[in-house]
């Protein structure tokens, strides 16, 4: 991997199913090969973990591995994340550039995909509060009590879609923000973002980047 090329397709499988080996350090040794070699810790984050977390939900989606490997996996990518956030250059000074909530939507359960879209929020400045797991109660309680500008969800069922409408209803009728802004992220959106319009958010992405730039839009950040 070099700064004018992606990570190959060949490379993102093989950290996938390092993330699933029994060997458990075989992924970090993957890693950390390629930052010795020169890869930078951005590129790593951006064009390995990434596709490696999508990855991961494509074959348990797929009956390609089970839940439990999924959860193994998905724990040994998180580790990865905290150790490499502590090498990328030049964090942005947090909260600098607005107040956001990333959380599952009501009723799922994979966290891995809203923990890679917090971490590039945090580069870009936000102050994120993370919610790895769903609970409705302490979200309606933090967007009374403090000023968010947005609220992400992630989603990939359609049978949460009724829940997630309801949600961001409630939102809207309790924030202190009066116009705090919603923003939906996960495979269900990908595949059809006029899910957006239909439970009442204001926008979506496809990864983390791309929710940066939405965050960013919906704000009338520059």
């Amino acid at each position: 991997m070099t700064q004018q090329s992606s990570t190959t397709e060949a490379l993102i499988s093989e950290f996938t199913h390092a993330l699933l080996s029994a060997e458990e350090g075989a992924a970090g040794d993957l890693m950390r090969g390629l930052l010795a070699r020169g890869t930078t810790p951005e590129e790593v984050f951006e064009d390995l973990f990434a596709p490696a977390a999508r990855r991961l939900g494509e074959m348990w989606e797929n009956d390609d591995c089970s839940f439990y490997e999924v959860t193994i996996g998905s724990g040994r990518i998180q580790c990865l994340m905290r150790e490499l956030a502590a090498q990328l250059t030049n964090p942005a000074l947090l909260g600098g550039t607005g107040r956001i909530i990333i959380s599952l939507a009501p009723g799922e359960q994979h966290t891995l995909g809203t923990m890679i879209v917090a971490e590039h929020l945090l580069r870009d400045g936000w102050d994120v509060h993370f919610m790895s797991s769903y609970n409705e109660e302490y979200l309606l309680d933090k967007v009374q009590e403090t000023h968010y500008d947005c609220v992400g969800f992630s989603i990939s069922c359609t049978k949460h879609l009724n829940g997630l409408a309801r949600d961001i209803t409630r939102i809207r009728q309790l924030s202190t923000n009066r116009d705090i802004r919603i923003i939906l992220g996960g495979p269900l959106v990908t595949k059809d973002p006029e899910i957006v319009a239909r439970v009442g958010a204001d926008g979506h992405a496809v990864d983390g980047a791309s929710a940066v730039a939405e965050a960013r839009r919906l704000c009338s950040l520059s």
